[in-house]
């Protein structure tokens, strides 16, 4: 995960840590080239607050925080625009306004989306998929064809993935769920009417749980083994369409799909092609 999504995701800074939290996001080329005593005066902040706000970043000193800072810094200044994701475009602009203002969106949601990979959630995520012997999809509404498409893709390779649609199905799926599988549940904010209920019953199923979501508070962390972000710059219901938030799940469930396939790459890959060599023998 990029250093400086870390840093929003932090809730328990002190007063001190926040203003050098604010330097280093407003000043960030500036920090990498400054030693602590130098941080310390600029900040007016001990050099203690330094070292505390690397420890809650698990970080060894400042020097490591410094090379993260460094190899984020790209990607950081990329995604800090005018960009309004709700609104991307306004009344009576021409069709090449538009477009451009929609690929300029997407552009900014891959890197937002970047930023928020946690790279050791997505290895731990990959491995607890792979050793389980069933895996449910549990979703609503429009991201129910996402989840869809993530169990064809699947497939393909010889994974089955359970999207259970209605919701008798997913009380019938979670209930019956036990250890031996693990569940997939997106939910940008915990908000569905039952998503909340079947969490608990996949929690005392001990049903490991992959949490897909927004970095917003969400009532669902509580429950997960493991959270993967999404890209969180859209509003709940403000907003043209779920633009961001649709191209954010296609990206981390394509990073999940293809560091799954990785695994077992050369089997993969013969087994998609001598399933659709069967399917052309079979029709011609």
């Amino acid at each position: 995960m990029n250093i400086f999504s870390k840093l929003n995701k932090l809730t328990n800074l002190t007063a001190n840590e926040k203003v050098l939290v604010n330097y280093m996001e407003e000043n960030p080329e500036k920090f990498i080239k400054m030693s602590a005593i130098e941080i310390s005066e600029i900040c007016f902040i001990s050099a203690s607050t330094i070292y505390r706000l690397c420890q809650k970043l698990d970080l060894a000193g400042l020097s490591e925080l410094k090379v993260q800072v460094s190899v984020s810094i790209n990607e950081y200044l990329k995604e800090q625009n005018s960009l309004d994701y709700n609104y991307p475009f306004k009344q009576n602009e021409t069709q090449h306004q538009i477009t451009l203002k929609m690929k300029e969106l997407y552009e900014q949601t891959l890197v937002s989306s970047l930023n928020l990979i946690d790279l050791d959630q997505l290895r731990l995520v990959v491995n607890a998929l792979k050793k389980a012997k069933h895996i449910d999809f549990y979703t609503s509404a429009g991201n129910i064809y996402f989840a869809e498409n993530f169990k064809f893709q699947m497939q393909e390779i010889g994974t089955f993935v359970n999207v259970p649609m209605e919701e008798y199905l997913q009380r019938l799926t979670a209930s019956t769920s036990d250890k031996e599988h693990i569940a997939i549940i997106f939910s940008y904010e915990g908000r569905g009417i039952i998503i909340q209920d079947i969490a608990e019953i996949l929690k005392k199923n001990k049903t490991p749980i992959i949490l897909i979501s927004s970095t917003n508070k969400n009532p669902l962390t509580k429950y997960a083994n493991y959270n993967l972000y999404l890209s969180s710059n859209e509003n709940h219901f403000n907003k043209i369409s779920s633009f961001s938030t649709r191209l954010s799940l296609l990206y981390v469930l394509d990073c999940i799909y293809t560091c799954y396939f990785e695994l077992d790459y050369n089997n993969n890959i013969k087994y998609k092609i001598d399933t659709y060599r069967k399917i052309s023998e079979n029709n011609n």
